[in-house]
């Protein structure tokens, strides 16, 4: 497979934990990041631009030590989930903005994965094309 050369072991890590504290697997309804395989398929798309790779593997590690940084004295991924989870919250809640932001962006490239799955678009209501053809005039 392409992907275990993309990232390592301790990278890939790090992405599923972030990944599953921004979309928690195990629901009775909805599918998981973890459910997904959510990392793979990221690392999957990013494969063929090294230079994107690079950014994402950035973006990991800084998360990784990130808790350090701020007196945790612990990796991101030494922590309980819960801690993990309360962690990325204080860093969405803060008054600096580089914080907020990082969580959001992070979020969001967990979410566009999320949401660009069929089985996802089946769960929410989501018909390929169908606000394109309404906008044309072609019904919906």
């Amino acid at each position: 497979m392409t992907e275990a050369k993309t990232v390592g072991k301790r990278t890939r890590k790090i992405l599923e934990d972030l990944a599953e504290r921004i979309i928690p697997s195990g629901g009775p309804d909805y599918p998981g990041a973890h459910d997904l395989g959510l990392v793979d398929k990221i690392l999957e798309r990013l494969a063929p631009y090294p230079s994107a790779l690079r950014g994402l593997k950035a973006l990991a590690w800084s998360w990784e030590l990130a808790p350090v940084l701020f007196f945790k004295f612990q990796l991101l991924t030494w922590m309980k989930p819960e801690k993990q989870s309360r962690f990325l919250e204080r860093c969405e809640q803060s008054r600096s903005m580089f914080l907020r932001w990082a969580v959001i962006g992070t979020k969001a490239m967990f979410m566009a994965a999320f949401y660009n799955r069929p089985l996802i678009w089946e769960k929410i209501g989501y018909e390929p094309g169908k606000c394109y053809q309404a906008a044309r005039g072609g019904g919906g």
